[in-house]
């Protein structure tokens, strides 16, 4: 065990370990070589890109006591392993000042950060982080690099829309490539109903519907993914043939895809990133938009002037108790939180004291059997969807008397009870499913939201099939044994909740504190709520939840705001 002063408290996997054993193959500080190794493994697999010397406190729930040295003494004593190196040496670990990186992670972030670099160098919008639409549609027209940050209400749709727009009537005689993506299904399908609506608007001139794309597609789609690779058909050898890209729900991309992205984009592509820098950030890897957004709000940024924030709420109002509640934790006023909540006189708002974990259930039970129990009995798959869309438990954490799988099986047990649903231990009609592996060659992405029925246009009622809203917006069918991995979806986590709006919300924090809650986490979970929001938890839990911000540890805020830019270009 290594002994210096500094101690770091994390919980490590067979993985990690195993990770620090190949690396402490290449030989040097063995011990401290192969402990490195194992927590830079642990850190990307909690969502950071680098493991930081200096603040390597990012864990998890604590288990094994790890100590290390200074964070100088630290990178001199892994300097003598073959498998560290600086930036411009070929080792599988890069070490870049006190931050540790697997190498195609820091690939990844020095990419995208020179990408979105030379862009920003071309923008000519004045206005930094403007509080309006039309400042956001301004700025878009003349940047290479936009970002729009608004909380759900905040007309970014409406926006992107004009600036359509104005692109296709700014592009003269010439007809624009234009491309909408977002990081998943369900995200991509609701670009589309916004294009749709464009279409089908009357006062929308003819020409201009021409010019403008009737279709959004994921990511994924949009760069051609391949099976059973990492690569996409698009990249900087075959670009995407685009003058402009419109990305949607931008705070669900991944470092990763984000930078495969911009590989693939052309220099003199425009760029526009949709999104809430204050939510969650993606499940994979990274913090991509608030990285950005962080480093525009900097002195003397390079992104000065590639940031719009809208802040005026069109859906709530100042007044509504959904809008006040999330504005108090985004700003991590635990106080003003617990005031609001503490309301009674709110349509939009209720609250209540976490139950027990033995009458979960019970009261369970008188929330979820009304909004159910018109989804079960939907027959049409495009109705049911739309029906089961309109409400949702989303749970903080996946384990434990109050994560994901013990609500989950405590939802379909009333269901079950009330005679709602047969026997749950085998596939039944109105089974809601969560797909949580991407499978390219099925276009089902991790995220993706399903129901078991029969065929409608079918006579036989024992034939199940899954049912998934497709590109166009229509149910597509697929046989269940041909499904990635899924998972029960009467709850889910805040987590795989991103990019979802559903018209009521039942958010359950656990009964005791976890560093997986943060502010971030109770502002996405409130903010998924159109029109009502229940909120269960304890106040010690509530309180050190909206008191923690969810970091996480990369190079990319440094490099854009342009302390590493003179190392990068």
């Amino acid at each position: 065990m290594i002994t210096p002063p500094l101690t770091a408290s994390v919980e490590t996997a067979d993985i990690d370990r195993h990770f620090g054993s190949f690396i402490a193959r290449f030989g040097g500080d063995t011990e401290l070589v192969q402990a490195t190794a194992a927590l830079l493994s642990c850190a990307v697999r909690q969502g950071h890109i680098c493991l930081d010397l200096c603040d390597p406190f990012f864990g998890n729930v604590p288990t094994d006591e790890l100590k290390f040295p200074e964070p100088d003494e630290w990178v001199g004593r892994l300097g003598s392993s073959p498998a560290f190196g600086s930036p411009d040496r070929s080792t599988p670990v890069v070490l870049a000042g006190h931050r540790v990186f697997l190498r195609r992670y820091w690939d990844y972030e020095q990419a995208l950060a020179r990408s979105i670099l030379s862009r920003a160098r071309r923008n000519v919008a004045t206005k930094n982080a403007a509080h309006t639409q039309e400042a956001a549609i301004e700025g878009a027209l003349k940047n290479y690099f936009t970002v729009i940050s608004g909380a759900p209400g905040t007309g970014k749709t409406t926006t992107v829309l004009r600036i359509l727009q104005r692109f296709v009537q700014e592009s003269g005689n010439k007809r624009p490539r234009i491309a909408l993506a977002a990081p998943t299904g369900k995200a991509a399908a609701r670009l589309q109903e916004l294009l749709r609506s464009l279409h089908q608007d009357s006062a929308v001139d003819e020409k201009l519907k021409h010019s403008i794309p009737t279709k959004a597609s994921t990511i994924h789609r949009l760069l051609g993914s391949k099976p059973d690779s990492v690569f996409f058909r698009h990249d900087s050898r075959n670009p995407l043939p685009l003058d402009l890209l419109v990305v949607d729900e931008a705070s669900m991309v991944a470092l990763p895809l984000m930078a495969k992205l911009f590989d693939a984009l052309p220099e003199n592509a425009r760029a526009i990133l949709l999104g809430d820098k204050d939510q969650l950030a993606s499940v994979e890897p990274g913090a991509v938009l608030a990285d950005m957004a962080g480093a525009a709000l900097a002195p003397k940024s390079q992104l000065r002037n590639a940031l719009f924030i809208l802040s005026k709420n069109y859906r709530f109002g100042n007044e509504n108790a959904i809008y006040r509640l999330s504005s108090a934790v985004r700003v991590g006023n635990a106080d003003e939180a617990l005031g609001i909540l503490a309301e009674r006189d709110s349509a939009e708002l209720g609250s209540s004291t976490l139950p027990s974990a033995a009458q979960l259930a019970r009261q369970l039970e008188e929330l979820v059997v009304e909004p159910y129990k018109g989804y079960l009995v939907e027959q049409d798959p495009l109705k049911a969807l739309d029906q089961f869309a309109r409400f949702r438990v989303l749970c903080a954490l996946r384990e434990g008397p109050f994560g994901v799988r013990q609500v989950n099986e405590a939802i379909e047990g009333i269901l079950h009870r009330r005679n709602l649903i047969p026997d749950p231990s085998r596939l039944y009609p109105g089974m809601p499913l969560l797909i949580t592996q991407n499978d390219y060659q099925a276009q089902l992405f991790n995220g993706d939201i399903g129901v078991i029925l029969p065929d409608p246009r079918e006579n036989d009622r024992h034939q199940l099939w899954a049912w998934f809203i497709g590109a166009d917006n229509q149910p597509r069918r697929l046989s269940p044994g041909r499904l990635p991995d899924y998972e029960l979806a009467y709850a889910m986590t805040v987590h795989k909740a991103q990019g979802s709006q559903f018209e009521r919300v039942v958010l359950i924090l656990p009964d005791r504190d976890s560093p997986v809650l943060s502010r971030e986490l109770i502002y996405t979970g409130v903010t998924r709520a159109s029109k009502r929001v229940d909120v269960w938890f304890t106040k010690p839990v509530l309180c050190a939840a909206i008191a923690r911000q969810a970091i996480r540890r990369s190079g990319l805020h440094d490099a854009l705001r342009g302390d590493g830019a003179r190392a990068l270009l």
